[in-house]
């Protein structure tokens, strides 16, 4: 994340007055979390963790979390912690969190403005950089 001394005190409002005082154009409020377990936890709580430092509210970035239903049963962390929550395949990560094109749809689907792949799964994948891009 952007880091300027001019920010050392400075809470901002919003995402997208955090971005135009970064002098970017595309503010990302909606993450698609394409992986689970540590992974997905330690993403969540670090984004949480630079919203309530630079917005006074963890809450800015919401979060849709891909799960199992081997994770659901398992009552996962990650999932406890989404905003919202997709249902997908279980089985090999072949059927989920490595699966470019079901990510892709979720990400068009649920109106995401970036999506976070993490490590292993389809992080890996040339695929999913290069079709989120289309």
């Amino acid at each position: 994340f952007y880091s300027d001394t001019r920010m050392a005190d400075k809470v901002f409002g919003s995402v997208e007055e955090y971005v135009e005082f970064c002098g970017g154009d595309r503010p990302i409020k909606k993450v698609l979390i394409a992986n689970n377990g540590n992974a997905a936890i330690k993403a969540i709580r670090s984004i949480r963790r630079w919203a309530f430092q630079t917005f006074n509210d963890e809450r800015k970035i919401s979060f849709v979390v891909m799960a199992t239903k081997e994770d659901m049963n398992a009552n996962a962390e990650y999932i406890r912690m989404a905003d919202e929550i997709v249902d997908v395949p279980g089985g090999p990560n072949n059927n989920n969190y490595a699966n470019v094109m079901l990510i892709v749809e979720l990400a068009v689907r649920y109106n995401v403005d970036a999506v976070w792949a993490g490590w292993g799964h389809a992080s890996e994948k040339d695929l999913l950089p290069d079709t989120l891009a289309q």
